[in-house]
């Protein structure tokens, strides 16, 4: 009977409550600071962070990566609007745009387009090139000022599920992958 109620009680639920969304909250930003691609597959909705994901999947470089950029990201929320379907959050990063930007101009200026998405599955070149990255990370200061973002919600078939806009992944991400787009022209 107990082990009953300690499954049922430990599931994650689609419904549309306060509580459940604070809950999805926790869930949301342990999975992008430990860069969890099981947990951000299943309770975020991002276009730029599921290519990210994609590569992580088959390279640990990237699930570095995403753990170097989010490994300082705090929040806190501002409102939940369970009518709207919505959550507003305070954000902060550490200031990753001039870094990412920086090193997507360095690597667009060292290789062609396709020579560099051809290194994307080397190993090798990935341990050299990111690891650069990473450090630049590190030494990049705390933002100075929070961001506010909002999140719609949506009701997936057994959790709720963030839907992160651009805006969205630029506030968690310290500015990085705004700047990483704009710098390929996405």
């Amino acid at each position: 009977m107990i082990l009953f109620c300690f499954s049922a009680c430990s599931k994650s639920s689609a419904e549309m409550t306060e509580e459940n969304i604070t809950q999805t909250t926790e869930v949301v930003f342990k999975a992008l600071k430990d860069f969890n691609t099981e947990d951000l597959g299943k309770y975020v909705s991002s276009s730029t962070l599921s290519v990210i994901m994609g590569y992580a999947e088959k390279h640990e470089q990237f699930a570095e990566l995403g753990r170097s950029i989010f490994e300082n990201l705090s929040y806190e929320i501002t409102s939940i609007d369970t009518q709207n379907k919505t959550i507003t959050l305070s954000v902060m990063n550490k200031d990753l745009a001039s870094t990412a930007q920086d090193f997507t101009n360095d690597l667009l200026s060292k290789y062609s387009t396709l020579s560099l998405l051809s290194n994307l599955s080397s190993d090798t070149w990935l341990d050299s090139n990111l690891a650069i990255l990473q450090e630049d990370i590190a030494a990049a200061p705390m933002q100075s000022e929070s961001v506010e973002i909002a999140l719609t919600i949506e009701q997936g078939e057994d959790n709720l599920v963030f839907v992160f806009d651009e805006n969205a992944e630029n506030g968690v991400s310290g500015g990085a992958l705004g700047a990483i787009k704009n710098a390929i022209g996405v």
